[in-house]
């Protein structure tokens, strides 16, 4: 049975590790979690060693003068992410997944001729060259990119990035995220979930999910509902199920506009019940916009609209048309009127939100059930690897 390792800095989290749940029964794999993982890790089903400080700082005085070269001499401070420990619990590893140009992919890299084993990156990024704008990530990139066996880009986007910034095509395989469908899929709505956030029985409730942060547009949100205030609208509600450093901005802005009566901040919700949070939506709208140094990369919350049997209106930012395609609205990003005049209609037209309901059940059916692109990983390992 091959033996492989899961490596993503302190971003273990069930949404990017559920596509690997299926394969436990034929591949033997060990996720490691770092101590101050941003997410809890509790859930995922999975074998799951933890990393800690402690043990790091035992093993680093055991190799005094590597220490001195990887943190002392180093030219950016913590570099690495968990060099000795890994160093330690990766041998026998026939295969290592990690994601990005990050810290753990850098110690990786550093590791991989020492213990011999495959390394596999995915890549979500979508802006070539963008490493320019970061010294730490562009000094990463040069030590990762020729130590990766293999790519696996999640979008056709961010293949040609790849492409584009000099990878051979041979070295590219693009999978797409995955979702539980059987977790993510129509629904009822929650009377106890529309009563626990004021939510009246009879509104029309577009949903947002996702960091309040304003290149997620959220701000355009409250430009639509004042739009929709304007002409009449009534008994809908916008529920935004997040947090950011823009929340404070965004509530003054939907205070100045009128539209308080129209918004609800969901308290924290788990990714366990996150399933009950679509099914309450009548639609769901993601209006990410592009800067200079992002744009959307893939948005996994469309995908779980779509699983979820939901209408879907997002932007034309980043990776988002390869996403939903025709499963969904597409608008010009910063575009509140476009937002605003689609909202409308979907609220007008039981049949309009009916066939693009089925249309994105259908999509992520297709393309992003977390145990067809589970085989497909799978796949990839048995025969390019």
């Amino acid at each position: 049975m091959k033996k492989i390792a899961i490596v993503l800095d302190n971003k273990i989290n069930r949404w990017a590790l559920q596509r690997f749940e299926p394969l436990k029964t034929d591949i033997d794999i060990t996720v490691f979690v770092g101590e101050r993982n941003d997410y809890d890790a509790k859930s995922i089903d999975l074998n799951k060693r933890q990393l800690t400080h402690a043990e790091e700082i035992i093993l680093a005085i055991q190799e005094p003068l590597t220490a001195y070269k990887r943190i002392i001499k180093s030219p950016y401070k913590k570099m690495d992410f968990y060099y000795f420990s890994l160093k330690k619990y990766l041998k026998g590893m026939d295969m290592v997944y990690s994601c990005d140009i990050s810290r753990s992919a850098y110690t990786l890299a550093s590791l991989k001729d020492e213990l011999g084993f495959k390394l596999i990156l995915s890549w979500w990024e979508n802006i070539p060259f963008r490493a320019v704008f970061d010294e730490k990530t562009a000094f990463h990139k040069r030590l990762v990119m020729d130590k990766v066996d293999i790519f696996l880009p999640f979008t056709k986007m961010a293949k040609e990035v790849l492409k584009l910034e000099g990878v051979p095509e041979e070295k590219i395989e693009v999978i797409y995220p995955g979702v539980d469908m059987e977790r993510f899929k129509p629904g009822k709505k929650s009377e106890y979930l529309l009563a626990k956030n004021n939510i009246p029985k009879n509104s029309f409730v577009i949903l947002y999910v996702g960091k309040i942060v304003s290149w997620k547009g959220v701000h355009n949100l409250v430009y639509a509902a004042r739009i929709l205030k304007q002409r009449g609208v009534k008994d809908f509600v916008v529920a935004v199920a997040g947090k950011g450093a823009q929340k404070e901005n965004m509530e003054k802005l939907i205070k100045e506009s009128g539209t308080e009566d129209n918004f609800r901040f969901l308290d924290f919700v788990s990714y366990d019940d996150m399933p009950e949070v679509y099914r309450m939506a009548d639609v769901f709208a993601l209006p990410s916009y592009p800067t200079m140094t992002w744009q959307e990369q893939f948005g996994m919350v469309l995908i779980e609209a779509l699983a979820s049997g939901k209408p879907v209106i997002s932007t034309m930012s980043g990776g988002i048309p390869e996403v939903i395609e025709d499963a969904g609205i597409l608008i010009p990003s910063g575009d509140y009127f476009q937002l605003a005049e689609n909202i409308l209609k979907l609220i007008k037209d039981d049949n309009l939100r009916g066939a693009l309901g089925r249309k994105a059940l259908e999509r992520a059916g297709g393309l992003y059930d977390a145990r067809k692109n589970g085989m497909q990983f799978k796949g990839i390992l048995e025969n390019r690897l």
